[in-house]
C-alpha cells in the first residue's frame, strides 16, 4: 500500500520517551524507513532548534548509527546544500562531527 519509495524524507528529531505518541525515537524513524521501503532516506527536523533535552546532534548520531545497522542508504546534506532528486546524491560525509 505504502512504498516502494525512491526517496522519502523522514522525521528525526526533538523526541522524548513522554512524547512517544507525537514523535518518533530517531531508531524508529530508521525502522519506519525500513516500513516503508525507501531507496534512500533523509532525517529531517534535527538540530535545527531545541524543544527536548538532547544534544543537537544525538538524533543523527543514532539515525546513522541505526540505518547502518538496517543497511537503510541514508543521505544528510549539509544545511542548505541542494538535493537533486532525478540522481540523489548520498552526501555521507559526517559535517556534525567536530
Amino acid at each position: 500500500k505504502y512504498g516502494p519509495f525512491d526517496f522519502a524524507m523522514m522525521e528525526c528529531g526533538q523526541y522524548d520517551e513522554k512524547w512517544s505518541n507525537i514523535h518518533m525515537m530517531p531508531e524508529e524513524t530508521a525502522q519506519a524507513s525500513l516500513d516503508i521501503n525507501t531507496e534512500v532516506m533523509m532525517p529531517i527536523h534535527w538540530g535545527a532548534f531545541s524543544l527536548a533535552f538532547h544534544d543537537w546532534d544525538d538524533p543523527i548520531k543514532r539515525v546513522v548509527k541505526k540505518v547502518k545497522d538496517l543497511n537503510i542508504p541514508i543521505t544528510v546534506p549539509v544545511v542548505g546544500d541542494e538535493i537533486i532528486l532525478d540522481n540523489i546524491n548520498l552526501h555521507l560525509k559526517k559535517w556534525w562531527v567536530k
